[in-house]
């Protein structure tokens, strides 16, 4: 029985299309399933936790989600090293006009000098917001960067954990239109 099955994964590696197709389909089943088990908890077809913060720079207090349109809400911490890579690709997308509009929240920080030195560092022009541990808990953030696509009503159509590129980001915010 173990020879033949040798023998038939054996044919079955040498034909390069067939070996080609069943990796790839293995390499996106382990990322779905990383994915999935890393948002099992987060919400989702649910109106966004109404949140309103304080802006790193100014006074007063802001909304984190811009209804009437299709937009993001980026969670991240200054110490996080994949926030640091992957804020960029959100603030491209928001320049670009592919989306419409992007928050960015910091959490789990020392003070606000320390989130003002990673949005320096960054670049990142879009609206900072200043979190603490009810937004998190509101969120349920459990690890950075989070972010949440927003859809038009204001329901949260899609959520990711890590380092998400400017692309999927960019399908996540398409398919909520």
């Amino acid at each position: 029985m173990t020879s033949g099955f040798r023998a038939g994964w054996a044919r079955f590696r040498s034909n390069f299309w067939l070996s080609l197709v069943f990796d790839a389909a293995l390499i996106v089943a382990i990322f779905m399933g990383v994915h999935s088990w890393q948002t099992r908890h987060l919400p989702i077809d649910q109106l966004a936790p109404h949140t309103v913060l304080s802006p790193l720079a100014g006074s007063g207090n802001q909304a984190a989600v811009n209804s009437g349109q299709v937009g993001i809400v980026y969670f991240f911490a200054p110490w996080c090293g994949y926030c640091r890579v992957s804020i960029g690709n959100l603030q491209k997308l928001v320049d670009d006009g592919h989306v419409s509009w992007g928050t960015v929240v910091a959490l789990d920080y020392g003070d606000a000098l320390e989130v003002q030195a990673f949005i320096d560092k960054t670049g990142v022009t879009l609206p900072v917001l200043m979190g603490n541990a009810q937004t998190a808990s509101d969120w349920g953030i459990k690890g950075f960067p989070t972010y949440y696509v927003i859809d038009a009503q204001g329901n949260i159509s899609s959520r990711s954990v890590g380092y998400s590129t400017q692309l999927g980001m960019w399908f996540r915010s398409w398919w909520a239109l």
